[in-house]
């Protein structure tokens, strides 16, 4: 009797263990981008992905945007580990969209884009961009 309690005592504090341990998080990932127009990308929780794979971002432009936006894309790395390639896609208030394509080289992140806006009559513009980890802060 004594063994069967202790096995149950073990198993419930196995069991119990992984919901008082600390969970690891992402940090956020800043792309900056300078051109006609300078902003920054947040992506929050977001780790760059290893090579030959993908990962989701998810975040809002901090500065250099309409205020209250949302953005969404993907962000995959060559299998090789050269370059980081970003697809985003920028969502504001009126309804517009900005689209977003990015490339870093790795390791030292840094490298182009550009971006086109769903309105063709807004134009489209290149940038250099440089990506790393960051504290994005609150979101907007």
């Amino acid at each position: 009797m004594l063994r069967t309690t202790a096995m149950a005592a073990c198993c419930l504090m196995g069991a119990l263990l992984p919901l008082s341990a600390p969970h690891a998080f992402a940090a956020d990932y800043c792309i900056s981008n300078s051109g006609k127009v300078s902003s920054v990308y947040v992506g929050k929780d977001f780790m760059l992905p290893k090579s030959g794979a993908c990962a989701t971002w998810r975040g809002f432009c901090k500065t250099g945007c309409s205020p209250d936006n949302v953005q969404t894309g993907v962000a995959c790395t060559a299998s090789n580990g050269s370059h980081v390639s970003f697809g985003l896609t920028t969502y504001y208030l009126a309804g517009n969209r900005q689209f977003d394509w990015v490339r870093l080289d790795l390791p030292k992140g840094s490298g182009s884009g550009n971006f086109d806006y769903e309105n063709p009559a807004l134009g489209s513009t290149n940038y250099t961009a440089k990506g790393a980890s960051c504290s994005g802060g609150s979101v907007p």
